[in-house]
């Protein structure tokens, strides 16, 4: 809000010359009383009067296309005119005859004076709010199949009036009419659905339609007991999901943004429902991990911690970690990582130990570490191993069906470029070795292994083309990018190979192996809504139904009944809600 000086409570204001103007006055008056020799037989004058001005309405919402009248009241004077005016210079127009047009692009509170042509000391106040318009488009994601037909409708605030035009972002993208009846092409894709204001044209919203032949659809499921993303979601022996911690939105009065959680919750396939096992309580975790022990417990290791209770809400890497049961539900203690860690990663091995491997430092803006170390269910203890060659954090790591493990991109610091490097782990000597590098470095990607054995790395951002990193450099920051490309590791060469792209740049996505061989790609990016899959023998990607809610941060569980388990998401504030795909 735009206000250069304080107008109080009122709405008749009087500065601060005014009440020097009375004292002075007041003075002359003395003198004037009691002249020289401290006496006066002359009588005094009477007090001027007060001059106030009073403007109604006093408080008001006038919609951006809409305006609004406004009278005055002048008392303490015969000379009633007053000067139309608005304090903020965008903050609209007046005319002399007190009728207010906000102003054409601008949204905001403003404060419209009505000021004393007899006395330029006493003004009245009026405040304005101009909401900003929006248009809300339902559904917001759809899914047809080829010449299927869809019904779009738009809601419009902040504007008188609602009408809005509805069309197609690429011309071979299907047809919309007046009434936002979508009919699709004949060809399968991703498309957009734009409403935007008749008044206005600037004012538009969107909605994705994925246009495809699959069979699969999404369809909801119960919703989460706490909005979450940047959480993990671990099959248990009895095929149920634990989802445990990740952030969301702050609702402490003690903290504002965005904070960790220490909910944990169970998905019961049977019923589609979530329970809650552990409520939140202020203390939160979110980019730790969670892998399922060959006994059948869980182990969540690190992650970066706030406490809203505390007196700093930084996020701080911790080197902590604990056991769920999933045969009993009992939590329990054991021993500590040998290195605080956030943004890790924890591979179940072979021989039933869990490789613990990088990860960031101190805090989401730290250095990634090299070090590398393994938990020992048999002991509850956490030892070195050997070191990767590069630090890193938001990598990947895949156990391949030689027992070795591929550590794939991420990235040293928050402020460095993608890694394009690729490194293995071997178990039987507890050292890694330097592997064939990818094509396009990336972070924040999705690694899934194939049937064949391969490995697909999908999406991820990555830095921009040389032309704009030398600009974005001059500033000291770096910017990157989501890619929609993907490659191939072949163990059997130690390299990796390009494949085909996705129809969309994807970050913080999900990537599932499905029973059929082929790859569910999921979400990312700007809460991307839409879904591809992955071919492994064409090597492509094709579209597929699309989800209820666009997510990022998400995650997404394979189902002992094939189907996905796709929950939470939302990197700015966390999602509740989950949906399958079957």
């Amino acid at each position: 809000m735009q206000n250069s000086r304080t107008l109080g409570r009122s709405n008749s204001v009087m500065n601060p010359g005014f009440h020097r103007i009375a004292m002075a006055l007041t003075m002359v008056a003395a003198l004037g009383l009691w002249g020289c020799g401290g006496s006066s037989s002359s009588s005094s004058s009477p007090p001027p009067s007060l001059v106030s001005v009073a403007v109604t309405p006093i408080a008001v919402t006038v919609l951006r296309d809409a305006t609004e009248a406004f009278t005055d009241k002048v008392t303490g004077t015969a000379n009633t005119a007053v000067t139309w005016s608005v304090e903020e210079s965008s903050g609209g127009t007046i005319n002399n005859a007190g009728v207010y047009t906000p102003p054409q692009n601008g949204a905001g509170t403003f404060h419209v004076l009505a000021t004393s042509q007899a006395n330029s000391d006493a003004a009245g106040v009026a405040v304005v709010t101009v909401p900003m318009p929006q248009i809300t488009i339902s559904p917001a994601a759809a899914t047809v199949h080829p010449g299927g037909t869809r019904a779009f409708a738009a809601t419009v605030s902040g504007l008188t009036n609602t009408a809005v035009n509805f069309t197609v972002q690429a011309s071979a993208g299907g047809l919309i009419n007046s009434a936002g009846l979508y009919t699709a092409p004949a060809a399968a894709g991703i498309y957009q659905v734009i409403a935007t204001s008749a008044d206005e044209t600037t004012v538009n919203a969107s909605a994705t339609v994925t246009v495809t032949t699959s069979s699969s659809v999404f369809t909801p499921t119960g919703n989460l007991k706490e909005a979450r993303g940047l959480h993990t979601a671990t099959l248990l022996p009895n095929n149920k999901v634990l989802v445990a911690y990740g952030s969301n939105s702050s609702t402490y009065t003690e903290a504002a943004g965005y904070v960790g959680l220490t909910s944990v919750e169970v998905y019961d396939v049977s019923t589609g429902t979530f329970t809650e096992i552990l409520g939140d309580d202020g203390l939160g975790i979110f980019g730790h991990t969670a892998t399922l022990l060959q006994n059948g417990t869980v182990l969540l290791t690190g992650g970066f911690i706030n406490d809203v209770w505390d007196d700093y809400l930084d996020n701080v890497s911790d080197n902590g970690a604990g056991l769920y049961d999933s045969a009993t539900g009992v939590w329990s203690g054991t021993g500590n990582m040998t290195a605080n860690r956030g943004g890790h990663t924890a591979t179940l091995l072979a021989n039933g130990k869990v490789l613990i491997a990088g990860g960031a430092d101190t805090d989401p803006t730290g250095t990634g570490l090299a070090s590398a170390e393994l938990y020992d269910p048999g002991t509850g203890t956490f030892t070195q191993t050997g070191s990767m060659t590069v630090g890193r954090y938001l990598h990947t790591a895949t156990l391949l069906q030689n027992g070795k493990v591929l550590i794939v991109g991420g990235a040293l610091t928050s402020a460095s470029d993608p890694d394009a490097t690729a490194e293995i782990y071997d178990p039987a000597t507890g050292t890694f070795t330097m592997t064939g590098a990818m094509a396009t470095a990336r972070e924040q990607h999705a690694a899934t292994l194939l049937a064949d054995g391969r490995v697909l790395i999908v999406g991820g951002t990555t830095s921009p083309p040389a032309s704009l990193s030398s600009a974005w450099l001059a500033t000291g920051t770096v910017n990157l990018e989501g890619t929609a490309s993907a490659e191939i590791y072949d163990p059997s060469t130690g390299s990796f190979s390009g494949t085909g792209s996705m129809a969309a740049a994807r970050t913080f996505h999900t990537a599932t192996l499905l029973p059929s061989g082929k790859v569910l790609v999921a979400g990312g990016g700007g809460e991307n809504s839409t879904a591809e899959i992955y071919d492994p023998a064409t090597g492509s990607f094709s579209t597929t139904s699309g989800m209820e809610i666009g997510r990022s941060g998400h995650t997404a569980t394979l189902l002992p009944n094939g189907s996905v388990l796709v929950a939470g998401g939302g990197i700015l504030a966390g999602m509740a809600s989950a949906e399958l795909n079957q």
